[in-house]
């Protein structure tokens, strides 16, 4: 068995020979799973992941099978051919715990790593956020690893560098603290994990998470406009997302603050509100996604009744690019005034103005934003990509 992931390493498909070809796609990466699925005779192809769930016909036109949901316990029949179904589903894990630890090792070319290791300890949630697609793969219901089997993976690991990957890693307290305290015993520091506004509320576990070395947590505050908050049903205020900010600040704990733009209420000045918001909160780092009508989600749907959508390029649909006309503004005011706030935010003033003070860990991130900007910027002017509408 051969793993490739082209950001790490693109092989010679031509030279590439295997009885099963398996592709699995995010939406934004569709357009090049298909590509390399067509270089192999159909019979051989299964394509699953996220895209392929929501649209199976469409993935079915270039595989033999496509594979819808969680593969885990269906995928050895689909390999084998005791599964014969064009159309396969999935079943839902119930015990994660029975499944093994990701090995990276596995992927050609990977490298012992010096950046940060992905953990994922649960699926599923309950919110089912308007713009959101996880609730879709992975159900409205919470499902958790144990935080022994969670803690034998992490002192696996040869790095320190850790992000938890759950859409909310504070969802169960009660789990959350027990593994905590085990972070804590084992001396696993400098991790980074996803929350929501309503772990303020918890000061006891806040405390807990700082003192096991929390050192930074990526918050989905979505917006700084109320009505966009409502429509996104995100069931949090501006309030909420201030007492959030102050408590982490207290605890210590550095905030990646996660923002979407382009809902019905959104106007041309909100992606400067928000910059400024940030500022004014002294949010660490930011991310300003576009909002993107990912299929199976509720904008999809809204937007596709309304004749909105001008682009199914789903190479696209990355956060980044503008696929639809804003109700408000147009798509090249929306495309260019998140660009515009992104370059205000991470300037290279604001990287000096920290390097003065002597905040190196948020200058490098600026810089690093600040080089992001730059790229994006260059590589959709040569594409052609920029909105012409």
């Amino acid at each position: 068995m051969e793993i490739y992931n082209e950001d790490i390493l693109r092989p010679d498909y031509s030279k590439l020979d295997a009885d099963i070809i398996g592709v699995s796609i995010l939406t934004s990466t569709a357009r090049r799973g298909y590509e390399i699925a067509r270089k192999f005779p159909k019979e051989k192809v299964i394509i699953g992941g996220v895209h392929a769930s929501l649209l199976p016909d469409e993935a079915l036109q270039f595989a033999r099978q496509v594979v819808v949901g969680e593969a885990e316990e269906v995928i050895i029949d689909v390999v084998e051919g005791s599964l014969k179904e064009a159309i396969v589903y999935g079943r839902p894990v119930q015990n994660l715990d029975n499944l093994p630890y990701p090995d990276f090792s596995l992927i050609k070319g990977y490298k012992s790593p010096s950046s940060i290791m992905p953990i994922s300890t649960s699926r599923g949630c309950p919110f089912d956020c308007t713009f959101c697609s996880v609730t879709k793969i992975f159900g409205r219901k919470y499902r958790f690893r144990s935080p022994g089997n969670v803690m034998a993976e992490l002192s696996s690991r040869n790095t320190n560098l850790l992000f938890f990957c759950d859409d909310n890693f504070t969802a169960y307290p009660q789990r959350t603290r027990a593994l905590l305290e085990l972070m804590l015993k084992y001396k696993i520091r400098n991790w980074t994990c996803q929350v929501r506004c309503d772990v303020a509320e918890d000061d006891a576990l806040l405390s807990l998470m700082a003192r096991a070395g929390c050192s930074v947590v990526c918050v989905g505050f979505e917006s700084v406009n109320l009505k966009t908050l409502m429509a996104y049903q995100k069931k949090q205020n501006i309030h909420d997302i201030i007492r959030a900010i102050q408590s982490f600040r207290r605890k210590r704990i550095k905030i990646h603050g996660m923002f979407v733009l382009g809902s019905d209420d959104d106007n041309e000045n909100t992606a400067w509100d928000t910059v400024r918001f940030s500022i004014k909160q002294k949010i660490d780092t930011i991310q300003m996604a576009v909002l993107t009508p990912f299929p199976g989600t509720k904008v999809h749907e809204d937007l596709k009744k309304q004749k909105r959508i001008f682009s199914h390029d789903w190479s696209l649909y990355d956060g980044q690019h503008v696929v639809f006309n804003p109700k408000l503004l147009s798509a090249r005011q929306l495309q260019f005034s998140v660009i515009e706030a992104y370059a205000k935010f991470y300037s290279l003033s604001k990287f000096l103005s920290l390097l003065i003070k002597l905040h190196f860990r948020n200058a490098m991130f600026r810089f690093m934003g600040y080089r992001i900007i730059r790229e994006w910027i260059g590589y959709n002017r040569k594409m052609h990509w920029l909105p012409q509408v």
